[in-house]
């Protein structure tokens, strides 16, 4: 059984985190492995022990970004605890720890008062967001086909899909701006290329405030520095954008467009 729980926006009690396995061990949860990332823009360090994770933290303060896992026994079954803080698809920050392991619930209580987490605050999203949609994409022919599937895929959805094609008599930049404006979230793909249009539309990007943003990146394709690089996203092999369509209806299901 696996509990998800948000919590409040806080630092943890960094001191405590290194009672966390004598701590389990109280509920017979037998820890094997402890990983942690911290990130730090614009590096992420992986480190293998609770010792070198509180160290970083103690010589370089409190991270904006990190996920603390531990896996091992209990009962003689795996069991799975996950901390970690960063940026969701609402471009918000969130803090979540989760258990995944028999009768999780007490166990993670414990761990939360323990690094001093509370329970978050339910979450106010619209019962009925618009269905409205601006793909971002490159407009060279890998970024024209790969929208176009995508965008069929939210039309079957019933969404009002937009991009930046199609003739308009502004300037680009105002054009993609103005749709990206109109649309309720936007997705966007990234692929490798030098299309120069690609550029306005990225630069405008960076700049959205409010709006959910729903990333599929091309394996083969990198972020430029500063350019939505601290998102998550949902990673294809171009050209099978289609992997990413459950991927995608996950986020439209938290986002409150499907129950």
């Amino acid at each position: 059984m696996r509990i998800h729980r948000q919590c409040k926006i806080t630092d943890l009690n960094w001191g405590a985190v290194r009672e966390l396995v004598s701590h389990l061990e109280r509920y017979g949860f037998k820890t094997k492995t402890i990983k942690g990332q911290i990130s730090r823009y614009p590096d992420t360090f992986t480190l293998e022990n609770i010792d070198e994770f509180v160290d970083n933290i103690r010589e370089n303060g409190s991270p904006p970004g990190y996920e603390l896992s531990v896996n091992g026994k209990v009962d003689n079954l795996d069991f799975y605890l996950s901390v970690s803080r960063g940026l969701n698809i609402h471009r918000q920050e969130y803090l979540s720890v989760w258990l995944d392991a028999p009768s999780p619930l007490k166990p993670l209580e414990s761990v939360m008062e323990l690094l001093g987490l509370s329970p978050d605050q339910e979450a106010c999203i619209p019962s009925s967001p618009g269905k409205t949609a601006f793909i971002a994409h490159r407009f060279d022919n890998v970024g024209n086909e790969l929208a176009d599937k995508l965008a069929r895929f939210l039309e079957l959805l019933g969404f009002s899909v937009a991009t930046g094609r199609g003739f308009s008599p502004t300037s680009i930049a105002e054009k993609v701006k103005k749709r990206i404006e109109e649309k309720a979230m936007v997705l966007v793909i990234f692929t490798p290329g030098s299309d120069d249009t690609w550029l306005i539309q990225e630069s405008i990007l960076g700049s959205i405030t409010g709006k959910p943003i729903i990333i599929l990146k091309d394996t083969s394709s990198s972020f430029k520095a500063g350019i939505l690089s601290d998102l998550e996203y949902i990673p294809f092999v171009s050209p099978n954008i289609e992997s990413c369509f459950i991927p995608v209806l996950e986020g439209l299901r938290e986002l409150g467009y499907f129950e």
